[in-house]
Protein backbone atom coordinates (compact mmCIF):
# COMPACT_ATOMS: atom_id res chain seq x y z
CA UNK A 1 0.00 0.00 0.00
CA UNK A 2 1.68 3.19 -1.17
CA UNK A 3 2.07 6.36 0.87
CA UNK A 4 0.11 8.37 -1.69
CA UNK A 5 -2.83 5.94 -1.36
CA UNK A 6 -2.97 6.46 2.40
CA UNK A 7 -2.64 10.23 2.03
CA UNK A 8 -5.51 10.17 -0.44
CA UNK A 9 -7.68 8.65 2.31
CA UNK A 10 -6.66 10.93 5.19
CA UNK A 11 -6.61 14.16 3.18
CA UNK A 12 -10.40 14.75 3.35
CA UNK A 13 -12.69 15.65 6.25
CA UNK A 14 -15.93 14.12 5.00
CA UNK A 15 -16.80 10.70 6.44
CA UNK A 16 -18.55 9.34 3.35
CA UNK A 17 -15.68 10.43 1.11
CA UNK A 18 -13.10 8.84 3.42
CA UNK A 19 -14.92 5.51 3.37
CA UNK A 20 -15.52 5.57 -0.38
CA UNK A 21 -11.84 6.35 -1.13
CA UNK A 22 -10.65 3.68 1.28
CA UNK A 23 -12.91 1.05 -0.29
CA UNK A 24 -11.82 2.04 -3.81
CA UNK A 25 -8.11 1.90 -2.90
CA UNK A 26 -8.52 -1.46 -1.18
CA UNK A 27 -10.38 -2.96 -4.14
CA UNK A 28 -7.84 -1.61 -6.62
CA UNK A 29 -4.74 -2.79 -4.73
CA UNK A 30 -6.08 -6.30 -4.09
CA UNK A 31 -7.70 -6.64 -7.54
CA UNK A 32 -10.94 -7.53 -5.74
CA UNK A 33 -13.81 -8.72 -7.89
CA UNK A 34 -16.35 -6.89 -5.78
CA UNK A 35 -16.77 -4.90 -2.57
CA UNK A 36 -19.48 -4.29 0.00
CA UNK A 37 -19.17 -1.34 2.41
CA UNK A 38 -21.61 -1.08 5.33
CA UNK A 39 -21.82 1.54 8.10
CA UNK A 40 -22.71 0.17 11.53
CA UNK A 41 -25.21 2.39 13.32
CA UNK A 42 -24.36 3.40 16.85
CA UNK A 43 -26.36 1.47 19.47
CA UNK A 44 -29.12 3.54 21.05
CA UNK A 45 -28.29 4.43 24.64
CA UNK A 46 -31.83 3.65 25.79
CA UNK A 47 -32.21 0.35 23.93
CA UNK A 48 -32.53 -2.24 26.68
CA UNK A 49 -34.05 -4.93 24.46
CA UNK A 50 -30.72 -6.21 23.15
CA UNK A 51 -31.68 -5.68 19.53
CA UNK A 52 -29.10 -6.21 16.83
CA UNK A 53 -27.25 -3.05 15.87
CA UNK A 54 -28.38 -2.28 12.28
CA UNK A 55 -26.05 -1.72 9.36
CA UNK A 56 -26.54 0.34 6.21
CA UNK A 57 -25.03 -0.62 2.86
CA UNK A 58 -23.43 2.55 1.52
CA UNK A 59 -21.32 1.22 -1.37
CA UNK A 60 -21.60 -1.97 -3.46
CA UNK A 61 -19.52 -2.85 -6.54
CA UNK A 62 -19.19 -6.02 -8.57
CA UNK A 63 -22.48 -7.55 -7.37
CA UNK A 64 -26.08 -6.53 -6.85
CA UNK A 65 -27.63 -5.07 -3.71
CA UNK A 66 -29.49 -8.30 -2.95
CA UNK A 67 -26.34 -10.37 -3.47
CA UNK A 68 -24.44 -8.03 -1.15
CA UNK A 69 -27.06 -8.42 1.55
CA UNK A 70 -27.06 -12.21 1.20
CA UNK A 71 -23.25 -12.31 1.41
CA UNK A 72 -23.29 -10.34 4.65
CA UNK A 73 -25.97 -12.60 6.05
CA UNK A 74 -23.93 -15.70 5.19
CA UNK A 75 -20.80 -14.31 6.82
CA UNK A 76 -22.64 -12.99 9.85
CA UNK A 77 -20.16 -11.76 12.47
CA UNK A 78 -17.36 -14.08 11.33
CA UNK A 79 -14.02 -12.43 11.95
CA UNK A 80 -15.54 -9.90 14.35
CA UNK A 81 -14.88 -11.46 17.75
CA UNK A 82 -16.46 -8.63 19.75
CA UNK A 83 -20.13 -7.70 20.01
CA UNK A 84 -21.68 -5.54 17.27
CA UNK A 85 -20.91 -1.92 18.00
CA UNK A 86 -17.88 -2.86 20.16
CA UNK A 87 -14.19 -2.92 19.23
CA UNK A 88 -13.26 -6.09 17.30
CA UNK A 89 -10.44 -8.22 18.65
CA UNK A 90 -8.59 -8.38 15.33
CA UNK A 91 -8.09 -5.90 12.54
CA UNK A 92 -8.68 -8.06 9.51
CA UNK A 93 -10.09 -11.51 8.78
CA UNK A 94 -9.62 -13.86 5.79
CA UNK A 95 -12.94 -15.68 5.38
CA UNK A 96 -14.48 -18.15 2.97
CA UNK A 97 -17.89 -17.57 1.43
CA UNK A 98 -19.95 -20.65 2.47
CA UNK A 99 -21.93 -20.54 -0.79
CA UNK A 100 -19.10 -20.18 -3.34
CA UNK A 101 -15.93 -21.04 -1.46
CA UNK A 102 -14.33 -17.80 -2.61
CA UNK A 103 -12.08 -15.92 -0.23
CA UNK A 104 -13.43 -12.74 1.33
CA UNK A 105 -11.42 -10.12 3.22
CA UNK A 106 -13.29 -8.49 6.09
CA UNK A 107 -11.72 -5.11 6.95
CA UNK A 108 -13.25 -3.47 10.05
CA UNK A 109 -13.03 0.31 10.39
CA UNK A 110 -12.73 0.98 14.10
CA UNK A 111 -13.25 4.46 15.60
CA UNK A 112 -12.47 4.78 19.27
CA UNK A 113 -13.82 1.62 20.85
CA UNK A 114 -16.56 0.69 18.42
CA UNK A 115 -16.95 -0.75 14.96
CA UNK A 116 -17.93 2.11 12.67
CA UNK A 117 -17.87 0.41 9.25
CA UNK A 118 -17.31 -3.02 7.77
CA UNK A 119 -15.67 -3.51 4.34
CA UNK A 120 -15.92 -6.84 2.51
CA UNK A 121 -13.59 -7.45 -0.46
CA UNK A 122 -14.35 -10.42 -2.77
CA UNK A 123 -11.44 -12.46 -4.07
CA UNK A 124 -9.96 -11.58 -7.48
CA UNK A 125 -10.56 -13.77 -10.51
CA UNK A 126 -7.80 -16.25 -9.55
CA UNK A 127 -9.69 -16.96 -6.32
CA UNK A 128 -7.27 -15.81 -3.60
CA UNK A 129 -5.64 -12.65 -2.23
CA UNK A 130 -1.90 -12.11 -2.22
CA UNK A 131 -0.36 -12.03 1.29
CA UNK A 132 1.32 -8.68 0.64
CA UNK A 133 -2.00 -7.21 -0.50
CA UNK A 134 -3.70 -8.49 2.65
CA UNK A 135 -1.06 -6.84 4.83
CA UNK A 136 -1.47 -3.56 2.94
CA UNK A 137 -5.25 -3.64 3.33
CA UNK A 138 -4.87 -4.23 7.08
CA UNK A 139 -2.82 -1.03 7.28
CA UNK A 140 -5.42 0.73 5.14
CA UNK A 141 -8.17 -0.30 7.58
CA UNK A 142 -6.31 1.16 10.56
CA UNK A 143 -5.54 4.39 8.70
CA UNK A 144 -9.18 4.64 7.61
CA UNK A 145 -10.26 4.42 11.26
CA UNK A 146 -8.04 7.39 12.12
CA UNK A 147 -9.29 9.36 9.09
CA UNK A 148 -12.93 8.67 9.99
CA UNK A 149 -12.28 9.78 13.58
CA UNK A 150 -10.81 13.06 12.30
CA UNK A 151 -13.73 13.57 9.93
CA UNK A 152 -16.24 12.88 12.71
CA UNK A 153 -14.48 15.40 14.97
CA UNK A 154 -14.64 18.00 12.21
CA UNK A 155 -18.31 17.24 11.59
CA UNK A 156 -19.06 17.63 15.30
CA UNK A 157 -17.24 20.97 15.44
CA UNK A 158 -19.26 22.16 12.45
CA UNK A 159 -22.50 21.00 14.05
CA UNK A 160 -21.58 22.86 17.23
CA UNK A 161 -20.92 26.00 15.21
CA UNK A 162 -24.29 25.65 13.48
CA UNK A 163 -26.00 25.05 16.83
CA UNK A 164 -24.46 28.27 18.17
CA UNK A 165 -25.74 30.15 15.12
CA UNK A 166 -29.23 28.71 15.67
CA UNK A 167 -29.09 29.70 19.33
CA UNK A 168 -28.07 33.21 18.27
CA UNK A 169 -31.14 33.32 15.99
CA UNK A 170 -33.30 32.60 19.05
CA UNK A 171 -31.51 35.44 20.87
CA UNK A 172 -32.14 37.88 18.01
CA UNK A 173 -35.85 37.02 17.94
CA UNK A 174 -36.31 38.64 21.36
CA UNK A 175 -37.17 42.30 20.80
CA UNK A 176 -39.89 44.75 21.81
CA UNK A 177 -42.75 44.14 22.51
CA UNK A 178 -41.09 40.93 23.80
CA UNK A 179 -43.69 38.38 22.68
CA UNK A 180 -42.54 34.76 22.71
CA UNK A 181 -44.24 33.49 19.53
CA UNK A 182 -41.22 34.32 17.35
CA UNK A 183 -38.64 32.80 19.76
CA UNK A 184 -40.70 29.60 19.92
CA UNK A 185 -40.67 29.39 16.12
CA UNK A 186 -36.89 29.81 16.10
CA UNK A 187 -36.63 27.05 18.72
CA UNK A 188 -38.60 24.66 16.47
CA UNK A 189 -36.50 25.55 13.42
CA UNK A 190 -33.25 25.13 15.32
CA UNK A 191 -34.25 21.75 16.77
CA UNK A 192 -35.30 20.54 13.31
CA UNK A 193 -31.88 21.42 11.87
CA UNK A 194 -29.79 20.05 14.74
CA UNK A 195 -31.57 16.69 14.86
CA UNK A 196 -32.05 16.36 11.06
CA UNK A 197 -35.68 15.56 11.85
CA UNK A 198 -38.76 15.31 9.66
CA UNK A 199 -40.78 17.60 11.91
CA UNK A 200 -40.14 19.69 15.02
CA UNK A 201 -42.89 21.24 17.14
CA UNK A 202 -43.04 23.08 20.44
CA UNK A 203 -46.10 21.92 22.37
CA UNK A 204 -47.79 22.31 25.73
CA UNK A 205 -50.22 19.83 27.27
CA UNK A 206 -53.37 20.94 29.06
CA UNK A 207 -55.77 18.63 30.83
CA UNK A 208 -57.40 17.37 27.65
CA UNK A 209 -55.27 18.29 24.64
CA UNK A 210 -51.90 19.19 23.16
CA UNK A 211 -51.47 22.78 21.96
CA UNK A 212 -48.89 23.23 19.21
CA UNK A 213 -47.32 26.66 19.76
CA UNK A 214 -44.73 26.55 16.94
CA UNK A 215 -43.58 24.13 14.26
CA UNK A 216 -41.05 23.55 11.50
CA UNK A 217 -40.57 20.92 8.81
CA UNK A 218 -43.35 18.69 7.48
CA UNK A 219 -46.66 19.36 9.24
CA UNK A 220 -49.29 17.01 7.88
CA UNK A 221 -51.86 14.50 9.15
CA UNK A 222 -49.07 12.17 10.30
CA UNK A 223 -48.06 14.80 12.86
CA UNK A 224 -51.56 14.88 14.32
CA UNK A 225 -51.78 11.08 14.58
CA UNK A 226 -48.34 10.86 16.12
CA UNK A 227 -49.02 13.53 18.74
CA UNK A 228 -52.20 11.71 19.75
CA UNK A 229 -50.13 8.56 20.36
CA UNK A 230 -47.50 10.27 22.52
CA UNK A 231 -49.73 12.65 24.53
CA UNK A 232 -49.06 10.84 27.81
CA UNK A 233 -45.30 10.90 27.20
CA UNK A 234 -45.40 14.63 26.47
CA UNK A 235 -47.49 15.31 29.58
CA UNK A 236 -45.05 13.35 31.75
CA UNK A 237 -42.03 15.12 30.24
CA UNK A 238 -43.64 18.52 30.78
CA UNK A 239 -44.37 17.61 34.40
CA UNK A 240 -41.09 15.96 35.48
CA UNK A 241 -38.62 17.67 33.10
CA UNK A 242 -37.15 14.44 31.62
CA UNK A 243 -36.81 13.71 27.90
CA UNK A 244 -38.43 10.68 26.26
CA UNK A 245 -37.89 8.49 23.19
CA UNK A 246 -40.72 6.46 21.66
CA UNK A 247 -40.27 4.13 18.69
CA UNK A 248 -43.42 3.82 16.57
CA UNK A 249 -44.04 1.86 13.40
CA UNK A 250 -43.14 4.71 11.05
CA UNK A 251 -41.26 7.16 13.24
CA UNK A 252 -39.08 7.65 16.26
CA UNK A 253 -40.45 10.42 18.50
CA UNK A 254 -37.99 12.33 20.67
CA UNK A 255 -39.14 14.87 23.24
CA UNK A 256 -36.99 17.37 25.18
CA UNK A 257 -38.77 19.56 27.75
CA UNK A 258 -38.25 23.28 28.04
CA UNK A 259 -37.61 24.22 31.67
CA UNK A 260 -38.02 27.98 32.06
CA UNK A 261 -38.77 29.62 35.39
CA UNK A 262 -41.13 32.35 34.20
CA UNK A 263 -42.29 31.66 30.64
CA UNK A 264 -43.58 28.86 28.42
CA UNK A 265 -43.61 25.41 30.03
CA UNK A 266 -43.67 22.91 27.17
CA UNK A 267 -41.82 20.23 25.24
CA UNK A 268 -39.82 20.26 21.98
CA UNK A 269 -41.02 17.17 20.08
CA UNK A 270 -39.06 15.79 17.11
CA UNK A 271 -40.27 13.25 14.55
CA UNK A 272 -37.36 11.19 13.18
CA UNK A 273 -38.06 9.13 10.07
CA UNK A 274 -36.94 5.51 9.80
CA UNK A 275 -34.29 4.25 9.22
CA UNK A 276 -33.03 7.02 11.52
CA UNK A 277 -31.27 5.16 14.38
CA UNK A 278 -32.42 7.69 16.96
CA UNK A 279 -30.46 10.36 18.79
CA UNK A 280 -26.75 9.77 19.23
CA UNK A 281 -24.78 11.07 22.25
CA UNK A 282 -23.70 14.03 20.09
CA UNK A 283 -27.34 14.74 19.17
CA UNK A 284 -28.31 14.67 22.85
CA UNK A 285 -25.49 17.01 23.80
CA UNK A 286 -26.14 19.55 21.03
CA UNK A 287 -29.92 19.62 21.25
CA UNK A 288 -29.92 19.51 25.06
CA UNK A 289 -27.66 22.58 25.18
CA UNK A 290 -29.77 24.35 22.54
CA UNK A 291 -33.02 23.72 24.42
CA UNK A 292 -31.54 24.80 27.76
CA UNK A 293 -30.26 28.01 26.14
CA UNK A 294 -33.67 28.60 24.54
CA UNK A 295 -35.38 28.21 27.93
CA UNK A 296 -33.18 31.00 29.30
CA UNK A 297 -33.98 33.19 26.29
CA UNK A 298 -37.73 32.66 26.77
CA UNK A 299 -37.37 33.62 30.42
CA UNK A 300 -35.45 36.72 29.35
CA UNK A 301 -38.26 37.67 26.94
CA UNK A 302 -40.89 37.39 29.66
CA UNK A 303 -38.80 39.34 32.17
CA UNK A 304 -38.16 42.06 29.59
CA UNK A 305 -41.87 42.21 28.85
CA UNK A 306 -42.67 42.60 32.53
CA UNK A 307 -39.93 45.19 32.91
CA UNK A 308 -41.45 47.12 30.03
CA UNK A 309 -44.85 47.03 31.72
CA UNK A 310 -43.26 48.13 35.01
CA UNK A 311 -41.60 51.10 33.27
CA UNK A 312 -44.93 52.11 31.73
CA UNK A 313 -46.68 51.75 35.08
CA UNK A 314 -44.02 53.91 36.74
CA UNK A 315 -44.50 56.49 33.98
CA UNK A 316 -48.23 56.58 34.66
CA UNK A 317 -47.56 57.05 38.37
CA UNK A 318 -45.24 59.96 37.56
CA UNK A 319 -47.84 61.60 35.35
CA UNK A 320 -50.47 61.14 38.05
CA UNK A 321 -48.19 62.84 40.57
CA UNK A 322 -47.57 65.69 38.13
CA UNK A 323 -51.32 66.18 37.75
CA UNK A 324 -51.88 66.16 41.47
CA UNK A 325 -48.92 68.29 42.51
CA UNK A 326 -48.99 70.76 39.64
CA UNK A 327 -52.22 71.12 37.69
CA UNK A 328 -54.72 70.34 40.43
CA UNK A 329 -52.98 72.57 42.97
CA UNK A 330 -52.88 75.43 40.46
CA UNK A 331 -56.61 75.07 39.75
CA UNK A 332 -57.27 75.03 43.48
CA UNK A 333 -55.31 78.26 43.98
CA UNK A 334 -57.13 79.83 41.04
CA UNK A 335 -60.48 78.93 42.57
CA UNK A 336 -59.46 80.64 45.82
CA UNK A 337 -58.53 83.82 43.94
CA UNK A 338 -61.84 83.87 42.06
CA UNK A 339 -63.74 83.27 45.27
CA UNK A 340 -61.90 86.13 46.97
CA UNK A 341 -62.72 88.48 44.08
CA UNK A 342 -66.37 87.47 44.08
CA UNK A 343 -66.72 88.06 47.84
CA UNK A 344 -65.04 91.50 47.76
CA UNK A 345 -66.81 92.64 44.61
CA UNK A 346 -63.57 94.32 43.60
CA UNK A 347 -61.40 93.03 40.78
CA UNK A 348 -59.07 96.00 40.63
CA UNK A 349 -56.16 93.66 41.27
CA UNK A 350 -56.88 91.81 38.02
CA UNK A 351 -57.67 88.53 39.80
CA UNK A 352 -60.16 87.52 37.11
CA UNK A 353 -57.72 87.96 34.22
CA UNK A 354 -54.99 86.16 36.12
CA UNK A 355 -57.38 83.30 36.90
CA UNK A 356 -58.31 82.96 33.23
CA UNK A 357 -54.65 82.76 32.26
CA UNK A 358 -53.92 80.12 34.89
CA UNK A 359 -56.93 78.08 33.82
CA UNK A 360 -55.67 78.21 30.23
CA UNK A 361 -52.24 77.05 31.39
CA UNK A 362 -53.82 74.23 33.35
CA UNK A 363 -55.85 73.12 30.33
CA UNK A 364 -52.68 72.94 28.24
CA UNK A 365 -50.94 70.92 30.97
CA UNK A 366 -53.86 68.50 31.20
CA UNK A 367 -53.93 68.04 27.43
CA UNK A 368 -50.21 67.24 27.43
CA UNK A 369 -50.63 64.80 30.26
CA UNK A 370 -53.56 63.05 28.57
CA UNK A 371 -51.52 62.76 25.37
CA UNK A 372 -48.67 61.10 27.30
CA UNK A 373 -51.10 58.69 28.93
CA UNK A 374 -52.65 57.69 25.60
CA UNK A 375 -49.27 57.31 23.90
CA UNK A 376 -47.69 55.24 26.70
CA UNK A 377 -50.75 53.40 27.99
CA UNK A 378 -49.84 49.81 28.96
CA UNK A 379 -51.88 46.81 27.89
CA UNK A 380 -54.84 46.74 30.24
CA UNK A 381 -55.60 43.01 30.46
CA UNK A 382 -52.08 41.75 31.02
CA UNK A 383 -51.46 44.53 33.55
CA UNK A 384 -54.66 43.61 35.40
CA UNK A 385 -53.71 39.92 35.42
CA UNK A 386 -50.23 40.69 36.77
CA UNK A 387 -51.73 43.00 39.39
CA UNK A 388 -54.20 40.33 40.50
CA UNK A 389 -51.43 37.73 40.73
CA UNK A 390 -49.43 40.11 42.92
CA UNK A 391 -52.51 40.96 44.99
CA UNK A 392 -53.07 37.30 45.89
CA UNK A 393 -49.49 36.77 47.03
CA UNK A 394 -50.41 37.48 50.65
CA UNK A 395 -53.35 35.04 50.48
CA UNK A 396 -51.67 32.20 48.59
CA UNK A 397 -48.22 32.60 50.11
CA UNK A 398 -46.60 32.93 46.66
CA UNK A 399 -47.00 34.84 43.41
CA UNK A 400 -48.74 32.83 40.64
CA UNK A 401 -46.88 32.37 37.36
CA UNK A 402 -48.42 34.47 34.55
CA UNK A 403 -48.03 33.73 30.82
CA UNK A 404 -49.73 35.29 27.78
CA UNK A 405 -50.11 33.94 24.25
CA UNK A 406 -50.95 35.81 21.09
CA UNK A 407 -52.03 39.48 20.71
CA UNK A 408 -53.95 39.59 24.00
CA UNK A 409 -53.32 43.29 24.53
CA UNK A 410 -54.56 44.43 21.12
CA UNK A 411 -57.51 42.08 20.43
CA UNK A 412 -59.20 41.79 23.84
CA UNK A 413 -61.59 44.70 24.36
CA UNK A 414 -62.16 46.43 27.67
CA UNK A 415 -65.54 44.78 28.29
CA UNK A 416 -64.11 41.28 27.82
CA UNK A 417 -61.01 42.19 29.85
CA UNK A 418 -63.28 43.25 32.74
CA UNK A 419 -65.08 39.90 32.56
CA UNK A 420 -61.79 38.01 32.48
CA UNK A 421 -60.46 39.73 35.60
CA UNK A 422 -63.67 38.87 37.50
CA UNK A 423 -63.25 35.22 36.45
CA UNK A 424 -59.59 35.22 37.45
CA UNK A 425 -60.34 36.73 40.86
CA UNK A 426 -62.90 34.00 41.57
CA UNK A 427 -60.49 31.27 40.39
CA UNK A 428 -57.65 32.58 42.56
CA UNK A 429 -60.01 32.85 45.53
CA UNK A 430 -60.94 29.18 45.07
CA UNK A 431 -57.24 28.23 44.94
CA UNK A 432 -56.67 30.09 48.19
CA UNK A 433 -59.79 28.87 50.04
CA UNK A 434 -60.23 25.30 48.86
CA UNK A 435 -57.26 23.92 46.90
CA UNK A 436 -54.39 24.30 49.37
CA UNK A 437 -52.13 24.80 46.35
CA UNK A 438 -48.37 25.28 46.44
CA UNK A 439 -48.19 26.55 42.84
CA UNK A 440 -50.66 28.34 40.56
CA UNK A 441 -50.16 29.10 36.86
CA UNK A 442 -52.24 31.64 34.91
CA UNK A 443 -52.34 31.55 31.10
CA UNK A 444 -54.24 34.05 28.94
CA UNK A 445 -54.36 33.45 25.19
CA UNK A 446 -55.89 34.67 21.96
CA UNK A 447 -56.06 32.07 19.19
CA UNK A 448 -58.39 31.48 16.26
CA UNK A 449 -60.89 34.16 17.27
CA UNK A 450 -61.17 32.91 20.86
CA UNK A 451 -59.95 34.21 24.20
CA UNK A 452 -58.96 31.61 26.78
CA UNK A 453 -58.04 31.86 30.44
CA UNK A 454 -56.44 28.88 32.19
CA UNK A 455 -55.81 28.67 35.92
CA UNK A 456 -53.83 25.58 36.92
CA UNK A 457 -53.04 24.61 40.49
CA UNK A 458 -51.37 21.64 42.18
CA UNK A 459 -53.82 21.45 45.08
CA UNK A 460 -56.36 18.86 46.19
CA UNK A 461 -58.21 18.80 42.90
CA UNK A 462 -61.83 18.93 41.76
CA UNK A 463 -63.51 17.28 38.80
CA UNK A 464 -67.00 16.77 37.44
CA UNK A 465 -69.43 18.55 35.17
CA UNK A 466 -71.64 19.78 38.02
CA UNK A 467 -69.62 22.53 39.66
CA UNK A 468 -70.11 23.04 43.38
CA UNK A 469 -70.42 26.53 44.78
CA UNK A 470 -72.18 29.55 43.40
CA UNK A 471 -68.88 31.14 42.32
CA UNK A 472 -68.06 28.55 39.66
CA UNK A 473 -71.68 28.41 38.52
CA UNK A 474 -71.52 32.17 37.99
CA UNK A 475 -68.33 31.77 35.96
CA UNK A 476 -70.07 29.24 33.72
CA UNK A 477 -73.03 31.56 33.35
CA UNK A 478 -70.72 34.44 32.34
CA UNK A 479 -69.07 32.22 29.71
CA UNK A 480 -72.40 30.97 28.36
CA UNK A 481 -73.75 34.51 28.08
CA UNK A 482 -70.77 35.39 25.89
CA UNK A 483 -71.09 32.26 23.71
CA UNK A 484 -68.32 30.36 25.43
CA UNK A 485 -67.88 27.68 28.07
CA UNK A 486 -66.19 26.81 31.35
CA UNK A 487 -64.30 23.54 31.80
CA UNK A 488 -62.86 22.26 35.08
CA UNK A 489 -60.68 19.14 34.89
CA UNK A 490 -58.55 17.24 37.34
CA UNK A 491 -54.79 17.25 36.90
CA UNK A 492 -52.09 15.13 38.49
CA UNK A 493 -52.08 16.75 40.96
CA UNK A 494 -54.50 19.64 41.17
CA UNK A 495 -57.09 21.24 38.92
CA UNK A 496 -57.17 23.01 35.55
CA UNK A 497 -59.88 25.64 35.02
CA UNK A 498 -60.42 26.89 31.47
CA UNK A 499 -62.73 29.83 30.73
CA UNK A 500 -63.10 30.25 26.97
CA UNK A 501 -65.20 32.78 25.01
CA UNK A 502 -65.20 34.14 21.43
CA UNK A 503 -63.57 37.53 20.98
CA UNK A 504 -66.65 38.99 19.33
CA UNK A 505 -68.63 37.99 22.43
Amino acid sequence: MGRSDLLDVVSVLDVDTVLARSAAVGAEKTRAQGLVLAVVDEPAADDSEGRRVPTRLTLVRGLGEDEAGELRDRLGSSGLKGEPGARPEQDLARLSDPATGREVLRVPVVVGKRLYADLLLLAPPDGFFDDDDVEGVAVLGRVTGVAVRNALSYRLSERRREALELAAAVDRSVHPPYLIEEPLTRVAEGALSIAAARTAVVVAVTSDRIDVSAGAGVTDELLGRTMAEVTDHVRTAQHDGHEFLVRLADLTVWGIPLNPEHSFAGVVVLLLEHPHPGPSPDDRELLGSFVRHSSLVLDHAVLQQERQHAVLAADRDRIARDLHDGVIQRLYATALKLRAGIRSGDDSGGHGDEAVREIGDSIRDIRGTVFELERGRPASLRSDVLALAKEYESVLGFVPVVRSWGPVDSLVGQALADQATVVLREALSNCARHAGAGRVEIDVAVDGGWFSLWVTDDGRGMTGTELPGSGLRNLRARATALGGDLDVQGADPGTVLQWRVPLEG
